[in-house]
C-alpha cells in the first residue's frame, strides 16, 4: 500500500523567515532516492490556514502529517489567517481534529518550537507523535526531519526514523544560525543572539500506551489503487540539456514541434520537441534573458533580457531582425514581455514590456507598447508605483493585465489605436501578500490566473476583477514562479521554488497531479498547444517533458 505523506507549511507575516522549501525540498529528494520510494507520495500544502489543515486531511487522507513552521508552546501552533498573518491553534482543539482521523494517521511530526504541547494533546488519539520541547534553529529542523524521512524510505520503524533524526542533528550541525522556529518578530542584526548548539538537540517523541492498529477503511484501500492511477496520466518522457544556468522562461511553437527557452546564460534557445536536439543557440544578449515568446503567425521568436533589451529574431534563419532598447536608464530593470496580435494583419503585432526603475528616488512600473515589425514605440505609461513583474494580453487583445511587485494588480483597456491610449479599468490591490510573478488569461477571456511569491495561484475574472470561484489555489510550498493555462482552458500548469510542477483542474481547483524531479527551483512552465505536453524548466539547467498518457 502506498502511504501519504502530508507536509504542512506555514510562516506568516512578520514572523521570522524560515526556511521551508529547503526542508520540503530535501524531504522530498530523500524519499526520491530510496529504496522504497515507490512506496510513498508526498503532498504539500502551503500557506496553511484552519480551514486548509482540515480539508487536506479529508482530500489527502495521510498516514504521516508533517508540520513545519512556527510554534509557542501552550498557546499552540501557529497557521495564517486569510490575510497571511499568524493565527494561533491550541493542542486540544488539534486533538479533537486529528481524533476524527486516529484510524488512518500513523504519525504526526510537529517540526515547530515547543510543540511538545501539541503533541502530548494529540497523542492521546495518534501512535506517535514527535514534538520539540522548547526552540529549535532552523537548520536542526530540517536536519532532523531529513534524517527521519530518511529512515521511513528505508523502510524503519518509526521509532528507529526518530533516531535517525537526532542523530542527523549532532552529525550534520557545525555552525546554526540564529533563527528559531519560535513566534517571534522579524528581528534586527543588533537583537540577534548566538546560541548554544547543544540546548536544540531537543525532538522528543510520545508513543501512544495502547497502540491503536491502523487499517485504512475497505472503501478507501478499495479505491486507493485507482485514484494513484488517475493521478499518474502524465509521464516523464525526456531532458533538454545544453544551458549553463538557470532557465527563465518557455514558450512552445504554435504547431508544438518546437520549444524556445531563455535563460540566465544569456542565450536563447530552440529545440526540436520530438528528437530533444538544439535547432538554433542565439547570443547577443548582454544580460540574463528574462522572458521569451513567439508571434501567434510563428515566424518570429522575442526575447527581452535584464538590461532592458529586446531581440526580435526570425524564426527559420535564426538571425537577429532588430534590436529595441527599452530603456537608456542604467537603473531600470525589464522583468516581462508580453504579445499581442491584432484583428488584422494589417494592423501588425504589438509587444508590450513591463519594467522597474528608480525614477527621482521613486522605484515606479513602466509598460511601453511596441510595433513588433518596426521596434517603434507606441506607447508609455506607469502602470504601478513598484516594478511591473509580468505581463499578459487577453486573446481579443483589448486588456492588458499588469501584476507588480507589490502586490497588485491592473487591468488596462486599448481603446481604438493602441499607440493613443489607454484606459484603467480596475486595480485589484493586494491581490497577493507579495510579488505577482506570473499572468496568464484562459482562451475565453474570462479567467485571470495569477501566481505570487506568497506560495498561491489565485483566479479573477478579467472583465471586472472580482475574485472567481475557486479563487485560491493552495499546495505549493514555495513562491510560484510560473502559470500557464492549456489552450482548451481546462487545466492549469504552475511551476514553484519548491522543485515541482503542479496541474490543477482551472474549474474545480483540484490538484490533478504533482511533478517531481527537478533538483532545483522551477521557474518557467508551458503546455503545448495540442495539450499533450508540458515542458518545465528552473535551476537545475534542464528542461523537462512531461507527456499526457491516453
Amino acid at each position: 500500500m502506498v502511504k501519504t505523506i502530508l507536509m504542512l507549511a506555514s510562516n506568516p507575516k512578520g514572523t521570522s523567515v524560515l526556511d521551508l522549501d529547503c526542508e520540503i525540498r530535501d524531504i522530498r529528494e530523500g524519499l526520491r532516492r530510496s529504496q522504497n520510494r515507490d512506496e510513498f507520495r508526498i503532498e504539500v500544502r502551503g500557506a496553511v490556514r484552519p480551514i486548509d489543515l482540515r480539508r487536506a486531511l479529508l482530500e489527502v487522507e495521510p498516514q504521516i502529517v508533517h508540520f513545519c513552521g512556527h510554534g509557542t508552546g501552550d498557546d499552540g501552533l501557529v497557521l495564517e489567517d486569510d490575510d497571511g498573518k499568524e493565527h494561533l491553534v491550541s493542542g486540544e482543539t488539534l486533538s479533537r481534529l486529528f481524533e476524527l482521523f486516529a484510524d488512518k494517521i500513523e504519525c504526526v511530526l510537529l517540526n515547530a518550537c515547543y510543540s511538545e504541547a501539541q503533541a502530548t494533546a494529540i497523542v492521546q488519539h495518534i501512535n506517535y507523535v514527535i514534538g520539540m520541547n522548547r526552540e529549535i534553529l532552523d537548520e536542526a529542523a530540517i536536519a532532523f526531519a531529513v534524517g527521519f524521512y530518511d529512515g521511513i524510505g528505508a523502510g524503519k520503524s518509526i521509532e528507529m526514523a526518530y533516531k535517525l533524526g537526532c542523530n542527523a542533528i549532532e552529525m550534520e550541525l557545525s555552525s546554526p544560525s540564529n533563527q528559531h522556529r519560535k513566534m517571534i518578530p522579524i528581528p534586527s542584526p543588533d537583537d540577534l543572539q548566538k546560541t548554544q548548539f547543544s540546548e536544540h538537540l531537543i525532538p522528543v517523541i510520545k508513543k501512544k500506551a495502547n497502540l491503536t492498529p491502523i487499517k485504512l477503511p475497505a472503501s478507501i484501500s478499495k479505491d486507493l489503487p485507482s485514484k494513484i492511477k488517475e493521478a499518474n496520466t502524465w509521464n516523464y518522457i525526456n531532458s533538454l540539456q545544453g544551458h549553463s544556468d538557470w532557465i527563465r522562461s518557455l514558450a512552445f511553437s504554435p504547431d508544438g514541434q518546437v520549444i524556445v527557452s531563455g535563460s540566465n546564460d544569456k542565450t536563447v534557445r530552440l529545440w526540436n520537441v520530438q528528437t530533444g536536439q538544439l535547432i538554433y543557440l542565439l547570443t547577443g544578449h548582454n544580460d540574463r534573458v528574462k522572458s521569451v515568446g513567439i508571434s501567434p503567425d510563428g515566424n518570429t521568436i522575442i526575447s527581452g533580457d535584464a538590461s532592458r533589451i529586446v531581440k526580435v529574431w526570425d524564426w527559420k534563419t535564426g538571425h537577429c531582425q532588430h534590436t529595441i532598447n527599452t530603456s537608456f536608464s542604467p537603473a531600470v530593470t525589464l522583468n516581462s514581455i508580453a504579445i499581442r496580435q491584432y484583428p488584422t494583419d494589417s494592423q501588425g503585432t504589438i509587444v508590450a514590456t513591463g519594467s522597474g526603475g528608480d525614477e527621482g528616488g521613486v522605484k515606479l512600473g513602466q509598460v511601453k507598447l511596441w510595433d513588433l515589425e518596426t521596434g517603434e514605440r507606441q506607447l508609455s505609461f506607469k502602470a504601478h508605483f513598484s516594478p511591473v513583474c509580468s505581463l499578459v494580453f487577453s486573446p481579443n487583445g483589448k486588456i492588458l493585465a499588469s501584476g507588480s511587485n507589490s502586490c497588485n494588480i491592473t487591468l488596462w483597456r486599448l481603446e481604438g489605436d493602441v499607440e493613443k491610449s489607454v484606459d484603467r479599468v480596475k486595480t485589484i490591490n493586494n491581490a497577493h501578500l507579495s510579488e505577482v510573478l506570473s499572468l496568464a488569461v484562459s482562451p475565453d477571456g474570462q479567467t485571470l490566473v495569477s501566481a505570487g511569491a506568497d506560495r498561491t495561484i489565485k483566479l479573477w475574472d478579467l472583465a471586472t476583477g472580482a475574485k472567481k470561484q475557486p479563487h485560491i489555489l493552495y499546495g505549493h510550498a514555495g513562491r510560484v514562479w510560473c502559470v500557464a493555462i492549456s489552450s482548451d482552458g481546462t487545466k492549469i500548469a504552475s511551476a514553484s521554488a519548491d522543485y515541482t510542477v503542479k496541474l490543477w483542474d482551472l474549474t474545480t481547483g483540484k490538484l490533478l497531479q504533482t511533478f517531481t524531479g527537478h533538483l532545483g527551483e522551477v521557474r518557467a512552465v508551458a503546455l503545448s498547444p495540442d495539450g499533450s505536453l508540458i515542458a518545465s524548466g528552473g535551476d537545475d539547467l534542464e528542461i523537462k517533458l512531461w507527456q499526457l498518457q491516453v
